[in-house]
């Protein structure tokens, strides 16, 4: 069975767009994986790639062009949205001084 790795920030439906060129989809592979939509993936999880069958009478028929298009320009859908809690202000330095900033997403 084949899998994919989930990169930070994706959602199941940038996974479904980057298999499978389409988000039509997002609901099949919701389904194989035992999680629904809107489900918020880990940078790193494992999800299994189903293959599509006629699900209801319809067939969800994979985007080739899409899907080489992401795969040739080596570009992954990133849809997600970091929340970042900030615990504790930085101190502002004195007058002439610089500071670095490090953002974590």
């Amino acid at each position: 069975m084949k899998t994919v790795t989930v990169l930070n920030n994706q959602s199941l439906w940038d996974i479904s767009v980057q298999e499978y060129g389409t988000v039509e989809a997002v609901f099949e592979l919701a389904r194989a994986n035992d999680m629904g939509v809107t489900d918020l993936l880990t940078a790193g999880q494992e999800l299994v790639l189903p293959a599509l069958e006629e699900t209801h009478g319809r067939v969800s028929i994979p985007k080739p062009e899409v899907v080489e298009y992401y795969r040739k320009n080596k570009l992954h859908p990133v849809t997600g949205e970091t929340n970042v809690v900030q615990t504790e202000i930085p101190p502002v330095p004195p007058s002439g001084e610089s500071c670095e900033w490090i953002i974590l997403s």
